[in-house]
């Protein structure tokens, strides 16, 4: 049996809290977070990078503990401590040593509790807007974002996690309380532990320090997005880079279909390491970087990728990757799905080789299904995938209905 085979269990708390707990006897670490159903796309416009502020005034401290001590605390466990913040999703996590799982658990839950003090917040709104200014400077990373602004048009799906100057130089105290009081109540978080930890020791904790947590309203529920492919290339003019980037997005599928496996096998035929767009662009020399991913929302997906390569070749190449698009139909055989598959399933094993790789995707998974699957049934979900599946996929996805941008020194792209 796969490590990871024993069912997870899942407990709700009376105020709406999940614990989503899968214990591995064999383990020698504890790897715990807090998923929160909450992101980028809940923010208003003039809110955008609330989420993210707010990720970053979670290691500022709480009523009752100083930032430097609670960041000495999460030091003192030893292992791996961070967050992150999605479009959908904002998870804050640590690992351990086995006999730290109760400091692990305490010290977790009063990350979460923050105190957000007014001079916390002007210090850390000077770090964000670096590193937006530092993202700025990244070409790749601009492109992509122009890409979903186009591609997702006012859907919030094309918000800035970072935010941009003017709104996160905007956010104030009362904005950032009332996200964190309506985006994080109970009934939107989920407490994953996985390793080596005794589940009922767990759920004792927990109900005698997770029981006052505050309740929050339900999602609102929005019309999903509909995005835009008018299939042309927009291009931003910049003369200070000496390479051009290109960004693609198609149209994809949910998270929750049925055939999200087959559209990441697809993917990986087209944009993988091995793929299509390898042997395209990059083994010929012609760019730099060419890929091809698929992206999972809870009620829309995309193919997104793009290539890198030199001012001169831009047009040559990008022809190239549309015709790998338009052609993709051949790239499905058998064995080519059976490579794809297989490598996307051992991919999923070695993460799931630490608990703490093995914690990300339980949360995830359950965080955008509802599902708490053991790794063997994420595996056999690949091994199922089949040549039919992967060309329905292409079938409701069809590659030439897409979005571009390109950022260079360059005019125009037909």
């Amino acid at each position: 049996m796969f490590r990871g085979g024993i069912e997870p269990l899942t407990h709700v708390l009376p105020n709406g809290l999940t614990l989503l707990l899968e214990a591995d006897p064999v383990a020698q670490t504890v790897a715990a977070g807090y998923f929160v159903n909450t992101g980028a796309r809940d923010e208003l416009p003039q809110e955008m990078g609330a989420s993210h502020f707010l990720e970053h005034l979670m290691f500022k401290g709480s009523e009752r503990l100083s930032a430097s001590v609670l960041n000495e605390r999460l030091d003192d466990l030893g292992g791996q401590s961070n967050a992150f913040t999605g479009e959908e999703a904002t998870v804050y996590h640590a690992a351990c040593l086995p006999e730290q799982t109760g400091e692990l658990l305490d010290t977790l839950t009063e990350l979460m509790r923050p105190a957000l003090r007014e001079s916390d917040l002007e210090a850390e709104r000077g770090v964000i807007l670096e590193e937006i200014a530092m993202y700025a400077d990244q070409p790749g990373i601009r492109v992509i974002d122009e890409l979903r602004a186009d591609y997702w048009g006012a859907h919030p799906l094309g918000h800035l996690i970072l935010g941009t100057t003017q709104t996160v130089g905007d956010l104030s105290r009362e904005a950032l309380t009332h996200n964190h009081r309506a985006r994080y109540g109970a009934s939107r978080v989920t407490l994953a532990l996985t390793g080596a930890f005794g589940p009922e020791a767990v759920l004792e904790w927990a109900t005698a320090n997770l029981a006052d947590w505050p309740a929050a309203d339900a999602p609102g529920v929005e019309p999903p997005p509909i995005p835009a492919f008018p299939a042309r290339v927009r291009v931003v003019p910049d003369p200070e880079l000496s390479r051009v980037q290109v960004a693609l997005a198609a149209p994809g599928l949910p998270v929750t279909h049925p055939l999200r496996e087959a559209a990441g096998v697809l993917a990986d035929l087209i944009g993988g390491e091995n793929g299509a767009l390898y042997w395209a662009l990059l083994d010929t020399g012609l760019a730099d970087s060419a890929d091809l991913a698929h992206l999972e929302y809870r009620d829309a997906g995309s193919f997104e990728g793009g290539f890198s390569c030199d001012p001169a070749r831009a047009q040559a190449v990008l022809d190239i990757f549309r015709a790998v698009l338009r052609d993709a139909d051949a790239l499905i055989t058998e064995p080519a799905v059976r490579r794809a598959a297989r490598k996307l399933a051992v991919s999923t094993l070695l993460r799931a080789e630490t608990p703490q790789g093995r914690l990300f995707a339980l949360g995830m998974e359950y965080l955008a299904t509802g599902r708490a699957e053991t790794t063997p049934q994420l595996v056999d979900h690949y091994a199922k995938v089949s040549t039919g599946a992967v060309r329905e996929v292409l079938r409701l996805c069809p590659l030439d209905r897409w979005t571009g941008v390109a950022l260079g020194p360059l005019t125009e792209l037909e």
